[in-house]
């Protein structure tokens, strides 16, 4: 699938390349093209990102750049190319481009996995110290101990709760990507918060990524490879072979909520599979096992709540759990309180006993009306009429087809997962979002 060609040109620092379907070939560099920006985490770390690491950062980031940048057809019928899939060549400049070139199915694989497009791959020799996450900096001292644990932090509900958790008992390296200043900002004031009460300490590390043009599709569906390989490089780079991850149970599997949703038109970026198919292309890219642990896929988001019951209201209303806080410049609060995120979020709150938290948080709007709480709503009867048929997995199977897919959890803790998760929508009054009375007390009371 893939050939290493000979890169001369050093005075490109990124000279990828991007075929697009019905187009002629076109550069992609980061530096121009496309930004990566990792000086801020080289330097904090206080040592060089290993080559493996480093390619692996920069891949990801092409991916996601092409991503972007390639429109997907407007007539969005199936998972089988034929109305949503694209056809995508990516040339990608490599320190490694043996060693990529032999991964090279197990990466197309997994693209395809997340974004239902062909993938063609290939890699060419990179400039020795052209790339941008090379440095020549000297380092006087070290900031960060080996001994830290890792996790990717997203700003969302569900990582300040695992932050908060995890900092009970020890300090933690932070992980994150942003796009914009005001992605960067909304992190770091979730750090902060959390920071603040707890008794240890944690080192909250930074990529930047963002594309020097308008993108052309906002599907995003690399994301997930993209967050993954900045948690993993981070990982190498420290000598660590883990990372965790404090996505809950049902926003990582993500069932789609119509019929008409196919394959990854329901986001997989936390998606068992994709944790697993990650952990494969890490493991074959270093030669060591990798693990990507994740603590709350058995959980729902309302049972993660529950599960830090002493966090304070300022660090959940400093959260922002929106689908588009910020894809787009909006005025007021960064939550729309409307899209499927935030009804999630709101509904974990409530149903977790946490109403301070849902009522110190600022919405655009909290009117729950509109299409994606009727889709939500439409979801949860039909999960409630498979649990209460005589074999609860298979009416789960057949009503939603893309639960097979699912790894590392069993039929069984599926099927409590959704049945949790059904009886704590139960608690929430949907006319207001308000809790709805006795059912909503006596599930507050009750342990997963």
């Amino acid at each position: 699938m893939t050939t290493a060609n000979t890169q001369a040109n050093s005075k490109m620092p990124r000279s990828g390349r991007l075929r697009l379907p019905g187009s002629a070939v076109r550069p992609l560099r980061l530096g121009c093209e496309a930004q990566l920006d990792g000086n801020e985490v080289i330097y904090r770390l206080a040592r060089e990102l290993p080559s493996s690491a480093a390619d692996l950062l920069e891949v990801a980031a092409m991916a996601f750049a092409a991503d972007r940048l390639a429109s997907r057809p407007s007539g969005r019928k199936g998972s089988d190319g034929s109305g949503w899939g694209r056809q995508l060549w990516l040339e990608i400049p490599v320190r490694e481009p043996d060693l990529w070139d032999s991964v090279a199915g197990q990466l197309a694989a997994l693209l395809h996995w997340l974004t239902d497009d062909e993938w063609t791959v290939d890699f060419s020799q990179l400039v020795d110290g052209a790339g941008p996450l090379d440095t020549r900096q000297g380092f006087l001292f070290e900031t960060v101990p080996d001994s830290s644990s890792l996790a990717l932090f997203s700003g969302g509900l569900d990582s300040a709760l695992g932050l908060a958790h995890d900092l009970r008992t020890s300090g933690a390296v932070l992980v994150s990507v942003y796009t914009n200043n005001r992605m960067k900002a909304a992190q770091r004031r979730v750090v902060r918060a959390v920071d603040t009460g707890a008794g240890s300490s944690c080192v909250h590390l930074q990529y930047r990524v963002s594309l020097a043009e308008p993108e052309r599709e906002n599907s995003q569906r690399t994301r997930g490879l993209l967050f993954l390989a900045t948690g993993i490089a981070t990982a190498w780079t420290l000598g660590h072979d883990q990372l965790r991850v404090f996505e809950n149970g049902i926003g990582a599997i993500n069932l789609p909520y119509l019929r008409s949703q196919e394959g990854p038109q329901a986001t997989r970026s936390m998606h068992p599979r994709t944790m697993r198919m990650v952990e494969g292309l890490a493991s074959a890219i270093s030669g060591r096992p990798f693990r990507i642990l994740a603590p709350n896929l058995h959980l729902t988001k309302a049972e993660v709540v529950r599960s830090v019951p002493d966090i304070d209201a300022a660090v959940i209303a400093a959260a922002v759990s929106c689908d588009t806080a910020f894809a787009t410049r909006v005025s007021g609060p960064a939550q729309c309180g409307t899209c499927t995120s935030c009804l999630l979020r709101r509904q974990a709150l409530i149903a977790g006993g946490r109403t301070d938290g849902d009522e110190l948080s600022r919405y655009r709007s909290r009117s729950p009306e509109g299409a994606p709480l009727a889709a939500m709503t439409w979801q949860l009867e039909r999960l409630r009429d498979c649990l209460n048929t005589a074999d609860p997995w298979q009416g789960i199977v057949s009503e939603f087809p893309p639960i097979i897919d699912v790894e590392r959890i069993t039929p069984a803790h599926l099927i409590r997962l959704y049945g949790a998760y059904v009886r704590e929508w139960e608690a929430v009054d949907l006319t207001s979002f308000r809790p709805s009375g006795y059912r909503s007390a006596a599930l507050c009371e009750t342990t997963s």
